[in-house]
């Protein structure tokens, strides 16, 4: 193999070596961007959990309201049912 062959060889290598560095760079930019990209989307759920939480304790505090209602609807409805039970039991005998 003469000088100007090993040159040239020489050279190439040195192109592949640009390219694999230049391709590697490209690859790593874009490796960043799909991080940031999937770093911003769990902030974006970690607010929407956090506002889903805010949410649901207002839910389950309607809930139990509501639960609390009912328990004082079931005790004024077995209120009514038992005197109507009674007026018809003293009108029968």
């Amino acid at each position: 193999m003469t000088t100007e062959q090993r040159l040239e060889r020489i050279e190439r290598i040195a192109k592949l070596f640009v390219r694999a560095g230049l391709r590697e760079r490209r690859n790593r930019r874009d490796l960043d961007d799909k991080i940031n990209i999937i770093v911003n989307y769990q902030i974006q759920n970690e607010e929407r959990f956090a506002k889903n939480e805010e949410r649901f304790a207002k839910l389950t505090e309607t809930v139990n309201q509501l639960a609390e209602a009912q328990t004082g609807t079931d005790r004024r409805l077995d209120s009514l049912i038992e005197l109507i039970e009674r007026d018809r039991n003293g009108k029968s005998h």
